[in-house]
């Protein structure tokens, strides 16, 4: 399994309308920025670009990477916010549904809450977490569930206005607390058509968060010594703007050093994470 990987955060700006099928191939000429660039994988926020899982499987194909999209699924009748897989080959790896579900995501767009369950998908490169929304940034326990299922990275497809910077702050405190990389991607800033009026949603802040690359057992101790700030943990942090942004994640270093973290606090976590 690769120690790095380059992941592409796409920052895709929607149509006022969610379901507009013009977002397809937007998403589609977005994705094709990352040709030739090496990516591993590409992240797509929430509810973008809706549907066509067939076109997107085709994309992740072309591009020889991992495809995180974040889809309208729908399933025994009812719709679901679901962050969806694909692998290099533009096979569906797996899917994650919303679990928590606000208000005028329930009133407006209908969509359902998914079960209480969070799972890590394998990749070639190690295991993946695709908490959606809120159910990350929001609640310890989807991305409690995914590491202690061993997920060398959590990817967490969002699409909100507000609390933007509680959302860092919170997903530096998952980053922490799981010690493992956090990839969180979502809208640009754009209009929203919802309920039959337009409301401007005030996007963008998607970031990379990672620990600091450690090699060995004493880079470790004189990290955890001098830990004051977790500033320093992020690698990558976009503006409100539509963009297609790189960066390098480093799965090593959780992997060599996530047990000893939750050994030396005291994190009453599986010994073997």
């Amino acid at each position: 399994m690769k120690e790095n990987i380059r992941v592409a955060l796409v920052q895709g700006k929607p149509y006022p309308d969610l379901d507009d099928p013009r977002n397809v191939g937007h998403a589609i000429r977005l994705l094709d920025h990352c040709r030739g660039k090496g990516v591993d994988i590409a992240c797509l926020p929430a509810c973008f670009p809706w549907s066509s899982e067939e076109a997107l499987s085709e994309v992740a194909r072309s591009l020889k990477c991992y495809l995180v999209a974040g889809l309208l699924e729908v399933a025994g009748g009812k719709r679901f916010n679901t962050a969806t897989l694909f692998d290099r080959r533009g096979r569906l790896v797996g899917r994650q549904r919303q679990v928590t579900v606000g208000a005028a995501e329930r009133q407006h767009l209908a969509i359902a809450p998914g079960e209480a369950s969070y799972l890590a998908f394998d990749t070639d490169f190690g295991r993946v977490g695709l908490p959606v929304g809120i159910d990350f940034w929001g609640q310890p326990d989807a991305t409690r569930a995914i590491t202690e299922q061993g997920a060398d990275l959590v990817i967490n497809s969002s699409i909100f206005p507000i609390l933007l910077g509680h959302w860092k702050s919170a997903a530096l405190t998952r980053a922490l607390e799981n010690f493992v990389p956090v990839v969180g991607i979502n809208t640009a800033d754009f209009n929203l058509r919802l309920g039959g009026r337009v409301q401007h949603q005030h996007g963008g802040r998607s970031l990379i968060i990672q620990p600091p690359r450690l090699i060995n057992k004493d880079d470790f101790r004189v990290w955890l010594r001098s830990l004051d700030s977790l500033e320093g943990w992020i690698s990558l942090k976009l503006d409100k703007r539509e963009q297609v942004a790189l960066g390098e994640v480093d799965l090593a270093t959780a992997r060599r050093f996530r047990g000893e973290f939750w050994r030396q606090l005291g994190i009453q976590r599986p010994a073997d994470g």
